[in-house]
């Protein structure tokens, strides 16, 4: 198995305990210690938090990353990101910019990427994804 990068719904439902996600999180956390969070997400999350001022659960959540790795983008995940936004441009296809971000340090740092937004990501080559809520593997 790969390390994992998780999107931003997958943390939202860690936090939020949904069983199938929890559980999937804590067989992995066993067997590596940490996970990998992108600066990307955690700004989605914090930003998405601070709109609701939920202090109580931005807390919550500065913990839950505290215990976790967050990459932040790099020269090679960018190009990467820059090429995956031409390469979707060229075929009529679009993503947010925050997914192409994910997905460029996903494939830069080797990890496959877990969540639960597939159509966001199906169209990216070289990208390894996972989904925690349906327990359904793809691998683009």
């Amino acid at each position: 198995m790969k390390e994992i990068l998780l999107d931003s719904d997958i943390i939202s439902y860690y936090m939020k305990k949904r069983p199938e996600v929890v559980a999937k999180f804590d067989n992995y956390i066993k067997k590596y210690g940490y996970i990998y969070i992108s600066r990307i997400s955690v700004i989605e999350i914090l930003g998405g938090l601070q709109i609701k001022n939920a202090k109580k659960q931005i807390n919550k959540f500065k913990k839950f990353i505290s215990n976790h790795k967050i990459l932040d983008t790099s020269e090679s995940s960018a190009e990467i990101s820059a090429k995956i936004f031409a390469d979707l441009y060229k075929k009529g296809k679009h993503s947010g910019n925050y997914d192409i971000l994910i997905a460029g340090i996903a494939i830069a740092n080797n990890l496959t990427l877990i969540t639960n937004n597939i159509k966001d990501y199906e169209n990216i080559e070289n990208l390894s994804i996972d989904n925690w809520v349906n327990f359904t593997n793809f691998l683009n």
